[in-house]
């Protein structure tokens, strides 16, 4: 079954010796069923002399053709120009259509009635399947050069006047594809997706693109989504390929496991996600607090301890003791190192002062917000990291790159825009 809904506008039924947008639909498509929407200024015109069934009727009776029509009065509808007025009309009658007679075909006239009903339908067409969107060019394939006189009109002698009529008429219709439109609508949405650093949402909208993007782009945006998801392998897998080398000036491998862990952490910052942010602080803090024990206090792991049965790093009370480390109180042969005990020994084995506040300020933030918020239920807002800790967010960011310098990572100010690079090759590829 195919079926036609057409609002009703100034050319219709026919104007300038020509079929109008909705006639002129019928001549070509033949449709089994015709919705006729009317506006209250069109139901007035409609009711003088049932000039729109009619025209279909001469026209069935010219082509040997039968449909059945339906006339959809608005007589509330007054403000036709106004867009809003019709996107939800229009959305809910086309699914009422959908719905009863359940049409294998279902064609939109988006060439008759004010601009706002063209563009609603123009729309609908695009974001629903099984719906066309059938245009009319005018005779002279341009602006209509008058109007008739819809007071007066005169339905038999258009007819006769009517240049369509002949058999070799020709076809003014177009099947509108807006596809091109609705792929820009959707790159902008994922554009917004990238700027957010959202990449497994920007491909799953990418999907829908009718015009896919090239494999260059898909290639990339793969780049993206493992690195947020620290793929390492992956990613030295396939860097060269894509020539983004550029994009990964750390390569070392624990060197680009904290540096790539460190910007996935100032992502979920810029995204706000406050709580995934804070639980990050923990693994990258101790994984420096090693390297600056070394570095700076002068001492391994297996200068302070054993590894178990496990492979866990124990303290050893014994070793410390050879190190002129003076051990807690609580600490135990069988304690796990951690960020708090390296702190705790970095205080007798390091003079640096600025290293120790800058320790003690992140074990400060491990024990106010994070272990709070790895093992509680808790709201992880910036106002109640800033009340526990009295940083902002930034600055504990900040704060940690710092710490990556002290532990022998060299990170420029550029190198931590990498993501943001990233984001830039992304767009100019979509």
């Amino acid at each position: 079954m195919r079926v036609l809904f057409s609002a009703i506008g100034s050319t219709d039924p026919i104007s300038n010796c020509a079929d109008g947008g909705m006639l002129h639909i019928c001549r070509v498509y033949k449709p089994d069923k015709v919705y006729l929407y009317l506006s209250k200024e069109m139901c007035i015109y409609h009711d003088m002399d049932d000039r729109y069934r009619k025209s279909i009727h001469l026209l069935g009776a010219d082509l040997g053709w039968h449909c059945e029509i339906e006339i959809i009065r608005d007589e509330t509808m007054e403000n036709v120009q106004i867009f809003d007025a019709f996107i939800d009309v229009f959305e809910k009658i086309v699914n009422e259509i959908r719905e009863k007679d359940q049409p294998e075909e279902l064609l939109l006239n988006v060439s008759s009635g004010t601009p706002a009903m063209k563009c609603s339908l123009q729309i609908i067409s695009m974001l629903w399947n099984n719906i066309q969107a059938i245009q009319v060019s005018t005779p002279l394939k341009s602006s209509n050069v008058r109007h008739e006189d819809k007071k007066t009109y005169d339905l038999e002698l258009q007819w006769e006047c009517n240049d369509d009529r002949c058999e070799d008429f020709i076809n003014r219709c177009i099947v509108s594809d807006a596809k091109r439109l609705l792929d820009r609508i959707r790159k902008e949405n994922i554009q917004k997706y990238i700027q957010a650093y959202d990449y497994e949402a920007a491909e799953t909208m990418a999907r829908t693109l009718y015009i896919q993007p090239s494999d260059e782009f898909w290639g990339c945006l793969d780049i993206a989504i493992a690195r947020n998801k620290l793929n390492l392998q992956y990613l030295n897998g396939v860097r060269k390929k894509y020539e983004v080398e550029d994009w990964f000036p750390i390569v070392r491998a624990r060197e680009m496991e904290e540096y790539e862990y460190l910007l996935a952490m100032q992502a979920k910052l810029w995204r706000k996600q406050y709580i995934d942010f804070i639980r990050d602080v923990t693994p990258i803090y101790f994984s420096f607090s090693e390297k600056v024990l070394k570095r700076h206090g002068g001492l391994s792991f297996s200068d302070i301890g054993n590894q178990n049965m496990d492979g866990v790093w124990c303290l050893s009370i014994e070793k410390l003791r050879a190190n002129n480390i003076k051990p807690d109180k609580r600490w135990g042969n069988y304690t796990n190192i951690s960020s708090y005990n390296i702190l705790k020994i970095m205080q007798q084995a390091c003079s640096d002062q600025k290293l120790l506040k800058l320790l003690k300020d992140i074990r400060t933030v491990e024990r106010e917000v994070r272990n709070l918020a790895a093992h509680e239920i808790v709201g992880v807002t910036r106002s109640w990291i800033v009340r526990r800790t009295k940083f902002q967010p930034e600055t504990i960011m900040d704060m940690l790159f710092c710490l990556a310098k002290y532990a022998g990572l060299h990170i420029t100010a550029e190198n931590r825009e990498a993501y943001r690079v990233m984001n830039r090759k992304l767009q100019d590829l979509l």
